[in-house]
């Protein structure tokens, strides 16, 4: 007999985002299990295909770099799924969400002390303390501190937590002194990232930099509050060997305008700021570098892993890492011999590590990133992983 499993999701599908490619990958693998009755709660997408064994809720536009905006449509998310949920799911069931919509882990927490079922909590952000790590509260402000005794419990709450590094299980277990935390990796597979050259990448064309002899180094993804791109910035400005390489970035984000500021006071031409690119030209942006630079922002430990190191190693791109030396990323790159790491506080260090990254990517043997993705982070190992959770619930 099947075990009913509800995966409820924001987002669903790759050509979305990182949360609707890993959770698309997810639901692919678990729908393909014998033994697993499968049903999809997300948000609807018009563009998108609706799968045929789904229920989905209506979402709303917000603005992004309005907090206000963005607590209004929580609201209205979480609000909506609730119906659902409270509809279809059954005691025994189990249920697997990630961390978004924030108001759906309450109403998730609410639910099953109501009807009985079992939580599996997938956690890529850690609420409320990353709204300290990004600025927009501030850690003894009385709303925080209530915040955070609400979401310590709602975490605690869930028979079985899924984190994606390990400096956010230490800070997950101090949060909910949860017994069953289990660290599982962002997965990527490989074969969605297809490797180019320089030379042959539509981007670097556009630009006239592919037939350059300078490093490029790349900032793919989100360009928002936690990712440190100032201090960055401030660092390339102090380099010794800036004329030898060149920085692009590639993304969107409530960061950009600032970063285009920024960009245009430092009258670089070698600093670019490409826009970003559709989920289908991925591979393309991704490969549109020599190195790929991975940041967080002071205060970010433990708060989040970001996936674009994996889509870069799927790149075959070495990664240039800038955050605390105890955060997963830092770690995976200096364990593997896949890139440069330092960490985000000291600005004159960053500038020395990039100077030694241009210098040391001619002269210096590397292991492959791709090669250290498929032996250690394969989105097999990771899927039959959160299997083995489900299967013992």
């Amino acid at each position: 007999m099947s075990r009913r499993l509800f995966l409820i999701t924001e987002f669903y599908d790759s050509s979305q985002n990182t949360t609707g490619y890993l959770f698309s990958k997810l639901y692919s693998f678990l729908n393909s299990q014998d033994d697993i009755d499968l049903t999809l709660i997300a948000k609807r997408d018009a563009q998108i295909t609706n799968q045929p064994k789904a229920l989905y809720v209506r979402g709303i536009e917000f603005d992004k770099k309005s907090i206000v905006s963005r607590a209004s449509y929580e609201l209205f998310m979480g609000l909506s799924f609730l119906k659902n949920c409270a509809q279809h799911i059954k005691k025994d069931d189990i249920v697997f969400t990630g961390t978004t919509p924030i108001l759906l882990l309450i109403i998730i927490h609410l639910l099953k002390k109501v009807i009985g079922f079992k939580w599996v909590l997938l956690v890529h952000d850690v609420f409320p303390e990353n709204l300290v790590a990004a600025k927009i509260i501030k850690q003894h402000n009385f709303g925080y501190k209530l915040l955070k005794r609400v979401f310590d419990n709602v975490y605690a709450s869930a028979d079985d937590i899924i984190v994606i590094g390990r400096d956010m299980k230490n800070l997950v277990y101090d949060k909910t002194n949860h017994n069953k935390i289990t660290v599982i990796p962002s997965w990527i597979d490989e074969e969605d990232i297809t490797l180019q050259s320089k030379s042959d990448n539509s981007i670097l064309t556009d630009l006239g930099w592919q037939g350059d002899q300078k490093v490029v180094f790349q900032f793919f993804g989100n360009l928002g509050r936690v990712q440190g791109i100032s201090n960055l910035m401030k660092a390339i400005k102090l380099m010794k060997r800036a004329e030898d390489a060149q920085f692009i970035f590639i993304g969107d984000g409530v960061y950009v305008d600032e970063l285009k500021s920024l960009i245009g006071e430092s009258n670089n031409q070698n600093l670019i700021y490409y826009g970003s690119v559709s989920q289908e030209n991925k591979s393309i942006g991704l490969n549109a570098c020599d190195i790929s630079i991975v940041t967080l922002a002071d205060g970010m430990l433990g708060l989040g892993v970001p996936s674009k190191a994996y889509y870069s190693m799927a790149a075959d791109k070495l990664i240039f890492t800038i955050m605390d030396k105890n955060s997963e990323t830092y770690q995976m790159v200096e364990e593997n011999n896949i890139g440069w790491v330092v960490e985000s506080s000291n600005i004159e260090e960053i500038a020395k590590m990039l100077d030694k990254a241009v210098s040391d990517i001619r002269t210096q043997k590397y292991n492959s990133p791709r090669k250290t993705l498929i032996d250690k982070f394969s989105s097999e190992v990771a899927m039959n992983n959160i299997l083995d959770i489900i299967r013992t619930l």
